[in-house]
C-alpha cells in the first residue's frame, strides 16, 4: 500500500522518531485505521526519501508504542489499539490448576474475610428492614429519594463536594458516572484534556464516545500547572478530566496548593472540569476537591469500590445544577437508574459508620503493604502514597518494562506496564505499576514481590538485551 506520512512530519530531530511520530499521528487522525498493512521498508523509504534503514529503525520504534506489530513472512501491521492496549491489560490470566501467577497487575482493595462476613451481615439486615421501594422502584431515575440525601449528607460531610441533593446523581460505578459526566458536556470530535497517563477506562471512553483526547505533562503532583495553561490556551478543549488524588497508574495526588493552582487555569479559560476521585477515600479526611473551587464548571465522581468490596458498584456523581437536566437523560439511556439494592446496602453503611471503618481499615492494610513493598526494593526508585493500591517502580536501565513483564510471568508474576494508561503514542517510561491489594494473603504478595526484586537484579536475557 502507499501511504502519505509528509502532513505529519515535523522535520525535527532523528528522522526515524520523526516517522514513527508521523505514524502515530496518522493512526491517531484514523488515516490508517487498525489492520492496515504498512509498505514495504524500501517503498516507504523511497517515498520518503530517506534509507532503508531509517525505515527499519521506525518500524521498530513504532512497535516499541504498540503502534504495530511485525509479522514474520507477512509485514507490518497496524495495532488494534483496544485490544493491544485495554484488552490485553483485562484479560485474565488462563487459569492454572499449580502455581497461579500471583497477580500484582489489577487495582484491587484488599478484602479480608471480615469484609465479606460483613457483607452477608448487611444483606441479612437488609432483609429485615430494608426501604419498600427498593424492590419496586421503577421512576426515580436518579435515585431513591433517602438514598440521595444521606449520599448528599456524605459528599458535602466528608469528601466536601460541593451541591445538594438535586445535583447528587446515583450510578453503577465510577466508571459509569464519568461516562455520563462527560456525555453531559463533551460531543463527538470535541477535544478533552487529562493527565499524559490516565486510567485506561478515560482512554476506552474516548473512543466508544469519539472524543479526542490529549495528555498534558505531569509531575509528583499531577498534572503540571503551566502545562496544562499552554495546552488550554492551543487545544482549546471542551473540558478537562483530571484526578487530583491517587492518580492511576502513578499515585501522584495534588497538594491543596497545587489544587488551587490548576483550579485557577480551569475558572480563566471556562473550561469544564471532570473530576475522577475514586480513591479519595484511600487518603485521610482533610483533601478538598478541585470541583469545590469550581461548583459552576466541575462534576465530581467517586464511588465505594475501592474501599470496601470491587462488586459494589456504588458510584456517585455530582452535577453543576444547570447541567442536572442534561444528565438525566443520559442516565435513563444507559441504565434507567442505578440498582437500588446496591445503595440500600451502601446507605446503610453510611448511616452506621460501617463504610468509615472500612475506610481506615483499608488504609491501615495498604500502608503495611506499602511498608512491605518499600523494604524489598529499597534501592529501586519509586513512587507512592503512604495507603496507595499502587506502587509505581522505575526499572534498572537494563530492562524495557514489557521485557521485564514478558519474564515476570515466566517467574509466575502478573504485572502491568505504562501502555494501557498511555494517552499518546510515545515510548513508554521505563516503570512497572505494581498492584498491593490483589493478592489477599500478604505472604504471597511478599513472595511476588521478593521474585520481582530478584529478577531486577538479574540482566534481561540475551534475546530481551537493549541495544542503544
Amino acid at each position: 500500500m502507499t501511504i502519505d506520512l509528509t502532513p505529519y512530519l515535523s522535520n525535527e530531530g532523528p528522522k526515524y522518531l520523526d516517522i514513527a511520530q508521523a505514524l502515530a499521528e496518522a493512526i491517531r487522525q484514523g488515516e490508517l485505521p487498525p489492520g492496515t498493512r504498512l509498505p514495504p521498508h524500501r517503498q516507504l523509504a523511497e517515498a520518503l526519501g530517506v534509507s532503508v534503514q531509517t525505515v527499519s529503525r521506525a518500524y521498530a520504534q513504532a512497535e516499541k508504542m504498540s503502534l504495530v506489530q511485525a509479522r514474520v513472512g507477512s509485514g507490518t501491521w497496524v495495532n488494534a489499539l483496544d485490544d493491544a492496549r485495554e484488552s490485553e491489560y483485562l484479560r485474565s490470566p488462563e487459569p492454572r490448576l499449580e502455581n497461579p501467577l500471583i497477580d500484582l497487575s489489577i487495582a484491587h482493595p484488599v478484602c479480608p474475610p471480615l469484609h465479606h462476613r460483613r457483607f452477608r451481615e448487611a444483606l441479612m439486615e437488609l432483609a429485615e428492614r430494608a426501604h419498600p421501594d427498593v424492590l419496586g422502584a421503577n421512576r426515580p431515575i436518579a435515585g431513591l429519594p433517602h438514598q440521595r440525601e444521606r449520599a448528599n449528607d456524605w459528599l458535602l460531610g466528608r469528601l466536601k463536594v460541593p451541591g445538594g441533593v438535586e445535583e447528587r446523581i446515583l450510578c453503577n460505578g465510577a466508571a459509569h458516572g464519568l461516562m455520563l459526566a462527560i456525555a453531559t458536556v463533551v460531543q463527538h470530535g470535541d477535544l478533552v484534556l487529562t493527565e499524559a497517563l490516565t486510567d485506561h477506562g478515560l482512554i476506552a471512553l474516548s473512543r466508544t464516545l469519539g472524543f479526542q483526547l490529549r495528555g498534558v505533562a505531569i509531575d509528583a503532583e499531577g498534572v503540571v500547572p503551566e502545562a496544562l495553561e499552554a495546552a488550554c490556551r492551543r487545544f482549546r478543549p471542551r473540558a478537562v478530566c483530571l484526578t487530583p488524588t491517587q492518580l492511576n497508574p502513578t499515585g501522584a495526588t495534588m497538594s491543596e496548593a497545587r489544587r488551587d493552582a490548576v483550579a485557577e487555569v480551569l475558572a480563566r479559560h471556562q473550561v469544564w472540569l471532570i473530576e475522577d476521585d475514586v480513591h479519595a477515600l484511600l487518603e485521610p479526611p482533610g483533601l478538598t476537591p478541585l470541583c469545590a473551587r469550581l461548583p459552576r464548571q466541575g462534576f465530581h465522581v467517586t464511588s465505594l469500590t475501592k474501599v470496601t468490596l470491587p462488586g459494589l458498584r456504588a458510584g456517585y456523581l455530582s452535577v453543576p445544577r444547570q447541567q442536572v437536566h442534561h444528565t438525566l437523560p443520559r442516565l435513563r439511556a444507559t441504565s434507567w437508574m442505578a440498582t437500588p439494592l446496591i445503595f440500600e446496602l451502601a446507605d446503610l453503611w453510611l448511616a452506621d459508620g460501617t463504610l468509615e471503618t472500612l475506610a481506615l481499615e483499608q488504609r491501615e492494610m495498604l500502608a503495611e503493604r506499602q511498608r512491605l513493598a518499600a523494604e524489598i526494593f529499597a534501592g529501586h526508585p519509586f513512587q507512592s502514597r503512604p495507603s496507595s493500591l499502587h506502587l509505581w517502580l522505575s526499572l534498572p536501565q537494563a530492562w524495557r518494562a514489557e521485557e521485564l513483564q514478558q519474564q515476570a510471568e515466566q517467574e509466575g508474576l502478573s504485572l502491568t506496564t505504562a501502555v494501557p494508561f498511555m494517552v499518546e503514542q510515545t515510548p513508554p517510561p521505563r516503570r512497572v505499576r505494581l498492584s498491593l491489594g490483589a493478592e489477599q494473603d500478604i505472604d504471597r504478595l511478599r513472595d511476588g514481590l521478593t521474585r520481582l526484586a530478584t529478577l531486577l537484579e538479574d540482566t534481561p536475557p540475551p534475546m530481551m538485551q537493549i541495544v542503544y
